[in-house]
């Protein structure tokens, strides 16, 4: 995929890609190997733009971001926001330098904003908050230059996540809210499922648990659809696994710790941890929250202590953040020995 777009093949960029092997772990390289590749790759970003595009050249730009996707996933966003970023700039200056027809220029621009969104995220994820909500509204720009709903349906979406991280409930419904409005054009299931997942939450934070679990339940009924035609790329993501998740955060924002627990233990039974290292780092996290919620302190160290090997594949600051907040919760019962001795490791491996 990079070769596609900048020319040069992995080893020429410097590195060789982290895909899982016939064992389900990542061949090859690890993470560091990744973070010096990834520097050296970006080095190529400056290569002379070509003079014509075509559809098909905006096909292969369009496969090399999703690539950056995939390596998320696997990586975490420390890995590759800078790759991502000047990716983005790359892009932008293939709209203004390089020729081509107006089909193809209106689907340069979308491609542009989709990477900005994507930059947005992984900024987010490195709790880079006001670089992500930059990168947002750049992603915005780009969806009305290219007059591209799936560029402001995602980011939308995005932010919805962030201002449920940030305690902003209303924010969350008015975004999810809009977001659904913008794809009524192309209201596939499993995005409006996404994007009613992404409303109860913010239901749930203002209280009103009726219309949180009115949203899930119009969720539930699309959530494990398979994957359609129009579905956008950066939708391969959702499925029955990240839908689970939502059910823990609607539970547990609502106070009901045994739905939260049954629905903690789904997200993990049906995510794939190989394909999707970050989610079940943090679905282990999770289930470690409730688990202490309810005083099941043995079992909560057990997952936590899962979590704290799982975010060391992962180059995630939201997971490092999530493992301190639990550990936090684990502090009062720091008397017991098993408890006392994971919060020493844990203290090494992932700071007070």
């Amino acid at each position: 995929m990079y070769c596609e777009l900048y020319g040069a093949t992995p080893v020429e960029l410097g590195f060789r890609l982290a895909l899982p092997g016939e064992n389900g772990h990542p061949e090859d390289v690890n993470r560091r190997e990744f973070l010096a590749g990834a520097a050296g790759f970006a080095a190529t970003l400056a290569l002379p733009a070509p003079t014509r595009l075509g559809n098909i050249d905006v096909a292969r730009l369009r496969q090399s971001v999703v690539h950056l996707y995939k390596l998320d996933n696997l990586h975490g966003a420390g890995s590759v926001y800078s790759v991502t970023a000047r990716t983005f700039r790359r892009l932008r200056s293939l709209v203004e330098y390089a020729g081509y027809d107006q089909t193809t220029g209106r689907a340069l621009r979308e491609l542009t904003g989709l990477t900005a969104e994507h930059a947005g995220w992984l900024a987010f994820d490195g709790e880079q908050n006001d670089d992500a909500r930059r990168w947002w509204l750049e992603a915005m720009h780009w969806a009305r230059l290219a007059d591209a709903d799936s560029v402001s349906v995602v980011t939308m979406s995005s932010m919805a996540v962030l201002a449920s991280d940030q305690h902003r409930p209303r924010e969350v419904v008015d975004l999810a809210t809009t977001a659904q409005s913008a794809a009524k054009r192309a209201p596939t299931p499993r995005l409006t499922s996404a994007l009613l997942a992404r409303e109860a939450v913010g239901h749930a934070g203002q209280g009103n648990a009726r219309s949180a679990h009115a949203s899930l339940r119009r969720a539930r009924n699309q959530a494990d659809q398979a994957r359609h035609d129009d579905d956008p790329s950066w939708l391969d993501f959702y499925g029955p696994a990240i839908f689970a998740s939502h059910e823990t955060r609607v539970a547990q924002i609502l106070g009901d710790t045994k739905a939260a627990e049954s629905a903690a233990r789904a997200a993990l039974a049906l995510n794939d941890p190989v394909a999707y290292s970050r989610n079940h780092a943090l679905y282990l996290i999770r289930l470690a929250e409730v688990l202490v919620e309810q005083r099941e302190i043995d079992e909560a160290v057990a997952v936590e202590r899962q979590a704290t090997v799982a975010a060391a594949t992962v180059d995630s600051a939201r997971i490092n953040r999530a493992i301190r907040d639990t550990a936090q919760n684990l502090a009062p019962f720091k008397d017991d020995p098993g408890v006392g001795r994971f919060l020493e490791q844990a203290r090494e491996t992932i700071g007070a």
